[in-house]
């Protein structure tokens, strides 16, 4: 309960000096107080790069007025051939009609000709025949004589009426829809049929051409001068046959143009995108000093944030605001730390720790709000987070800074994109500033990263403005380039302080204790060098099978150097250090077990005395769990069938981490092997030997809180199959002077 009280405490107070250092922050603070119409005293100047709203609107209006006044792109409508077509075909079906008319009255008139001609032939043979007549009628009067009776008086035929042939041409072609001249008329109605057609294929042609191919919004001089121009591509045509084809070709052509609703829309949606966008640039003159605050003038003020607001309800919105989303950002904080990260929420040191350097980091970046970018201070909580908390929890810790931090600085898009994707690069590349060898190189990585996200960032937020000022595009690039090494630098410099006052265990510190020259480790290899014999093998068994399994392969390496340093109390009493008669044959078995008993307590005094890490303490007294030192409960029994199990039972608890769990299963399965080693015949019994001690800690509920899977035993019992195989393989001995041939032993 007083660990809950204090973390909520530290949450409450966390999320009050953040609301304290927004609202005093720049993105509230005062701005100029200045009114349309009076005189500006000071030069104002654009601070950032931003569009102005005002100039572009306008840009934009006029492309609007541009679209609307652009002329309308016509294309061909191809159905009006169609009804082109269909005239001309009318036009010659009447004109087919005329034609057979005017044959049939021609081949009347013909007729008629003929048989009039005839009886003139008829009449004029008639007269010359009564003139012969008359001739002997009156040679025979003169002498008195009468013709013969047979020679009768001729009769003279009646002569016909000369025919008349009127034609066609004045009649029917004046029921036509269109007009042709007389001479156009006899052409028509005279013309063979082979050349009839000919004459109207050409029509067909040309009209076709013209009215398909060219676009015709009336018929005038343009269309008349495309038809000619067909028409001279045409040879052998006269120039009667010419004006004939241009007369009826022209009355038959219709307007073809028709609106082309795609052209005219691309064209207009590109007219009206056709405009230029107006930027204020860094340090643009926005007004001198003794000119007058225009209207226009007082808002490019506002547009860029320099104007303050006297308004109470201005400032309490956006507060509200970012009350809300700082308190949700803090719920999701606290919900992520709590399924993924729960030994803060029961550890008040580490809850502490996160609460240190996040107001320490926070409180730097207030004090640099003034700078578009306040490298250092972000950067170090991201790493600081990530090295001495957790690499998961630091990145999702700096997406939260950052977006708090973004209402400190009053900050922007280039701001929010470069510390999200810087801080979580730092977050991923602290990993190998474990290895001292590698800070240095891992520092000119993150020197070479910041530089070039630096420059990406400024080229997606400032576009092209940042090209025409490269200058201050390498300047401010180098700033974060610098700050990337600084932070790793100081992070990882400042991490023995951390270590000191919160107790923090970093890899660097866990590299530290599995020093050999460290205090104890050295006192165990002088005092109970068996011991330490039996440390090293269990640290590098607990070690593979952490890794393993996914756990902490460092923390289990180290909780196996020094699970046993309370042997160095009474270091003779334990097996890995008997040289010569066993004390436990003449003690009584209480004595001894609690002699093996206080080896645990011994080594957390130990453990406190030189300031080890709570999870090495831990697994000092968790080792054993609660087992049975079944050899003097055995020997009790025989001498008191009633003696209690509690009394010979470790009085401590099960393991409840991982790395716990394999540091107690390779002790127990160590002691074991190098107990039963001489007896075994081959190594399978070494992997049945294993199987065994695990199955009895499992059976003995030794390993219900240590949150091991079954999956996660079984990958244990190989893996320390794997090592002690390699440690007890068979080997071929040299032989002795006059052996002939090898002999197999076991190496020990």
């Amino acid at each position: 309960m007083k660990t809950k009280i204090f973390n909520t405490s530290l949450i409450i107070l966390t999320f009050a000096l953040t609301i304290l250092a927004i609202v005093g922050g720049s993105y509230f603070r005062a701005g100029l107080d200045v009114t349309i119409g009076e005189i500006s005293r000071i030069r104002i100047r654009a601070p950032h790069v931003v569009e102005n709203v005002l100039e572009t609107e306008r840009n934009r209006q006029a492309a609007y007025v541009r679209a609307h006044g652009l002329e309308l792109v016509s294309t061909v409508d191809p159905t009006e051939w169609e009804l082109v077509n269909y005239n001309l075909l009318n036009l010659r079906d009447e004109i087919e009609d005329i034609r057979t008319a005017y044959n049939s009255e021609r081949a009347i008139y013909e007729q008629a000709a003929a048989a009039w001609e005839q009886r003139n032939n008829e009449i004029e043979q008639a007269e010359t025949n009564h003139a012969e007549w008359l001739g002997r009628r009156n040679a025979a009067t003169a002498i008195g004589s009468i013709l013969p009776v047979q020679d009768t008086e001729p009769e003279i035929p009646e002569a016909l009426p000369e025919p008349v042939f009127a034609g066609v041409t004045f009649d029917q072609f004046a029921l036509l829809h269109m007009e042709f001249s007389e001479a156009d008329q006899q052409m028509l109605v005279a013309l063979p049929n082979e050349n009839f057609d000919m004459l109207w294929a050409i029509i067909a042609t040309v009209a076709e051409t013209v009215q398909v191919n060219r676009l015709i919004t009336e018929i005038d001089f343009f269309t008349e001068r495309a038809v000619q121009s067909e028409l001279e591509d045409i040879q052998g045509l006269d120039r009667a046959t010419e004006v004939l084809v241009e007369l009826i070709v022209l009355r038959h052509l219709r307007p073809n143009a028709i609106p082309d609703d795609d052209r005219n829309r691309q064209n207009f949606e590109e007219a009206l995108n056709n405009y230029e966008r107006n930027f204020f640039q860094l340090n643009q003159i926005i007004v001198d000093e003794g000119e007058e605050i225009t209207p226009d003038i007082y808002h490019m003020l506002q547009q860029l944030g320099l104007l303050r607001s006297d308004s109470i309800m201005e400032n309490l919105i956006p507060m509200l605001g970012v009350l809300a989303l700082v308190a949700l950002l803090f719920a999701i904080s606290v919900m992520y730390l709590m399924f993924y990260r729960p030994k803060i929420a029961a550890n008040k040191k580490e809850a502490a720790l996160l609460f240190t350097v996040y107001v320490l980091s926070l409180s730097l970046v207030w004090m640099m709000r003034d700078l578009s970018f306040p490298y250092l201070p972000i950067l170090m909580f991201a790493m600081f987070v990530s090295l001495l908390v957790d690499r998961r929890c630091a990145i999702a810790l700096n997406f939260v800074m950052v977006l708090i931090c973004f209402f400190v600085v009053d900050g922007t898009i280039g701001f929010l994109l470069f510390y999200t994707t810087a801080g979580a690069m730092i977050c991923m590349l602290s990993r190998f500033t474990t290895e001292r060898n590698k800070v240095f190189l891992v520092g000119f990585v993150v020197t070479g990263v910041q530089f070039g996200l630096y420059v990406a960032v400024m080229l997606i937020v400032g576009r092209d403005l940042a090209l025409n000022d490269w200058q201050g595009l390498l300047l401010g690039a180098t700033f974060a380039a610098a700050s990337g090494m600084l932070t790793v630098i100081i992070c990882t410099g400042s991490l023995p302080f951390w270590e000191t006052v919160f107790g923090v265990v970093t890899p660097v510190k866990l590299l530290d204790l599995t020093n050999p020259t460290n205090l104890l480790l050295r006192r165990l290899t002088i005092e109970a060098p068996g011991t330490y014999h039996h440390s090293l093998i269990v640290a590098n068994l607990a070690e593979t099978a952490a890794y393993d399994i996914g756990a902490n392969a460092h923390a289990a390496r180290v909780g196996g150097y020094y699970h046993d340093v309370g042997k160095l109390k009474f270091p003779h009493y334990f097996a890995e250090n008997l040289d010569g008669e066993n004390p436990h044959d003449i003690m009584p078995p209480q004595d001894s077990a609690e002699m093996i008993l206080s080896h645990v307590s011994y080594g957390l005094a130990l453990a406190a005395q030189h300031r080890l890490p709570q999870f090495v303490r831990d697994i000092i007294k968790e080792h054993h769990g609660t087992t049975l030192l079944q050899f003097f409960f055995a020997k009790a029994r025989e001498a008191d069938p009633d003696v209690s199990e509690a009394e010979y039972r470790y009085p401590y608890i099960i393991p409840q981490t991982r790395e716990s769990a394999c540091v107690m299963l390779a002790d127990s399965v160590e002691a074991a092997v190098r107990a039963t080693m001489p007896k075994m015949k081959s190594l399978d019994e070494v992997e049945k030997t294993i199987r065994n001690i695990i199955r009895n800690k499992l059976n003995d509920g030794q390993l219900a809180d240590s949150q091991l899977s079954i999956r996660d035993v079984m990958v244990i019992e190989q893996s320390f199959y794997r090592v002690l195989k390699g440690m007890y393989h068979e080997r071929i001995a040299y032989p002795k002077t006059g052996h002939s041939s090898p002999v197999r032993v076991v190496e020990k």
